[in-house]
């Protein structure tokens, strides 16, 4: 190996705990956090949002294993280092080693500390890492793009978008660039990012909050299911319905124009409902998203979305009168078949079947009127 390449290499070696700092950008955890982020912020946020207890236990007793380096970056003029891959670990070891960071953490970590200490305080610091300098933020982000946008050890939906935003925002990479980087070949990044930035726009506005969504989601957004927003952009009608379908360049960050975005939250509400409203989700799932997308460029559709039906309730009012009569009778003459057997093989009182005779007397009004109708309309005496 040359020198060159050689300088192209990150370098292996132990870090002091009290030279890494926790990553506050952490694609992971979904919403970026707002106002002055401490150490002992995100360090919190690590262990209420994903849970450090497995790790806590395992290293009670086996300390730090040396085969698995946490990935690092160096700090500009500093000896000081950023973790990118591997906070729960350094969190869990901040914890058992009664860092300060970890000090809101303490009641958490006291008997898993009690553990470590009772076989023998097994190593905890220094830990193995993988350090990139400056100069290979290309090499890094090949790394973490493979590993956690193509692989086995995939991040989710929202985490790949947010981690793509970020390197494109500060690396000036396009997205081809970025794709080529990671090896995706199906255009996945583009569908990714471009749900992140709508979504991004429509809560920065306030058409969409993710706190009264009724539909939940999975993983570093639990508020509503992310991958549902890409998902339907996916179909031309949504794009042209939120005035987005002409646009080429993905990495717009606010590609709805303004006087669209009501229809974002139209959009939110009707896949994710509103808890504020009491509305629910106009879809039940994921694969009903190509229908709703559908009834976006329906007017008469649309009108009935915005008063709050869901996707089958619009279609189902949406069929030709002569289908819903066929429908219709059908269910109805079931229904009564069964009501009618009912009666005969489980007798009513006298006193139950009275209250029941103008309920069912208005029943037959009814079929009286729709059958006076319809022979009025085929010109039967």
């Amino acid at each position: 190996m040359t020198s060159a390449n050689a300088a192209d290499m990150p370098n292996q070696m132990e870090l002091r705990l009290s030279d890494i700092d926790l990553d506050e950008s952490n694609p992971r955890f979904g919403a970026p956090m707002g106002g002055t982020t401490s150490q002992r912020q995100v360090l919190d946020r690590i262990v209420e949002q994903f849970g450090v207890d497995d790790l806590l236990s395992s290293m009670s007793v086996n300390g730090y294993f040396s085969a698995e380096p946490v990935v690092v970056t160096k700090k500009a003029g500093s000896e000081r280092y950023t973790v990118v891959e591997g906070n729960r670990r350094i969190a869990a070891c901040l914890m058992l080693s009664g860092d300060s960071r970890a000090e809101n953490q303490a009641e958490r970590a006291a008997g898993f500390i009690k553990s470590w200490v009772d076989h023998g305080s097994p190593r905890l610091d220094p830990v193995p890492a993988i350090v990139f300098e400056r100069g290979m933020q290309k090499n890094l982000l090949s790394y973490l793009g493979v590993r956690h946008i193509a692989s086995s050890k995939s991040w989710d939906s929202y985490a790949k978008a947010a981690w793509v935003a970020r390197v494109i925002r500060d690396n000036s990479l396009t997205v081809r660039e970025v794709a080529a980087m990671i090896g995706d070949q199906h255009r996945t990044i583009e569908r990714l990012l471009q749900g992140y930035y709508v979504t991004n726009q429509l809560i920065a506005s306030g058409d969409f909050r993710p706190e009264d969504s009724v539909r939940k989601g999975r993983g570093s957004v639990s508020a509503y299911p992310f991958s549902w927003v890409y998902t339907i952009l996916g179909y031309s009608a949504t794009r042209k319905y939120l005035g987005i379908d002409g646009q080429q360049d993905v990495t717009v960050e606010q590609p709805i124009d303004p006087g669209s975005l009501a229809k974002g939250g139209v959009l939110m509400r009707a896949m994710f409902g509103d808890g504020r409203t009491g509305r629910n989700s106009a879809v039940t799932d994921s694969r009903e998203l190509g229908a709703l997308a559908s009834v976006l460029i329906n007017p008469e559709k649309l009108s009935l979305l915005e008063q709050g039906k869901s996707v089958d309730e619009i279609e189902r009012i949406s069929l030709p009168t002569e289908d819903q009569l066929r429908g219709g009778l059908a269910s109805v003459r079931e229904t009564l078949s069964q009501l009618i057997s009912r009666v005969e093989e489980s007798p009513l009182s006298a006193a139950q079947a009275q209250a029941f005779v103008e309920p069912s007397s208005r029943v037959r009004n009814l079929a009286g009127g729709l059958e006076s109708r319809l022979k009025g309309l085929s010109g039967a005496v």
